[in-house]
C-alpha cells in the first residue's frame, strides 16, 4: 500500500519544477510602513485591503466518533494541502518549459529526470502518507487544476501510463479519476477546512 502511494504521488510530482522560496518585500520607511491613504476633512485615512473572512456555523457532533473523524480529516487535509499549492504554483511553469523543447524525446527525458529528483527529495514524506491522504491529494489536485490525476498523467506521460496507474489504483480500491465535488458533504467539509487553513483559524 505504501508503495502504491509513493508511485502515484511520485507521478504527481513529475509535473512539478523544484519550488523556489520567495519573499514579498513590503515598502516601508524608517518611521513605519507606508500605505496608500486619502484625506477627509483634513485627516489622513489609510486605505488597507482587509482579507475576506468566512463565518461558519459551529460544528456539532452527535458522537465522539464523528468528532474524531472530523479531527482526522483536518489532520489529513493539513498534511496534503501544501503539496497542492506546489502543484498550482509550478504547473504552468513546467508547461512553459516543455513548450520550449523541440521534440517528445527531450520532454520525456526532462520529466523523468524531474520525477526522479523530486521523488528522492520527498520520499520520506510520501511513504508517511496513507491511502486516504493520497485520495484527498488527488481530489485537491483536481480542485486546483480543474482536471483529474488520471488526465494529468495521460497528458504528460501518455494514455498507456495513465491506464497502468489507474489499474494499480483500482487494486487498492482507489481511482486516479477521482474529482473534487463541491456538492458532496465530504468535499464541502474539506473546502471549509482549506478556507480555515488559509485564514489561519484552524
Amino acid at each position: 500500500m505504501k508503495r502504491f502511494i509513493v508511485s502515484v504521488i511520485g507521478l504527481m510530482f513529475s509535473l512539478l519544477a523544484v519550488s523556489q522560496s520567495t519573499e514579498v518585500a513590503t515598502a516601508h520607511s524608517s518611521k513605519g510602513i507606508m500605505v496608500p491613504c486619502i484625506v477627509v476633512d483634513g485627516d489622513s485615512l489609510a486605505l488597507v485591503r482587509l482579507p475576506k473572512v468566512h463565518i461558519y456555523p459551529q460544528l456539532k457532533f452527535a458522537t465522539n466518533e464523528e468528532y474524531y473523524r472530523y479531527k482526522k480529516l483536518v489532520r489529513d487535509v493539513k498534511k496534503v494541502y501544501p503539496y497542492t499549492l506546489i502543484v498550482r504554483k509550478t504547473f504552468n511553469d513546467v508547461q512553459l518549459v516543455l513548450d520550449t523543447m523541440p521534440n517528445n524525446k527531450q520532454k520525456k527525458k526532462y520529466l523523468k529526470e524531474l520525477e526522479d529528483r523530486l521523488v528522492d527529495q520527498y520520499y520520506k514524506e510520501l511513504v508517511a502518507m496513507t491511502v486516504r491522504q493520497g485520495e484527498i491529494l488527488t481530489k485537491l489536485i483536481d480542485r486546483e487544476l480543474g482536471r483529474s490525476s488520471y488526465e494529468i498523467i495521460k497528458e504528460f506521460r501518455g494514455g498507456m501510463s495513465a491506464m497502468m496507474w489507474q489499474g494499480v489504483a483500482k487494486m487498492f480500491g482507489e481511482s486516479l479519476k477521482t474529482t473534487y465535488d463541491h456538492n458532496s458533504a465530504d468535499d464541502q467539509m474539506i473546502e471549509r477546512i482549506i478556507v480555515q487553513i488559509e485564514e489561519g483559524t484552524i
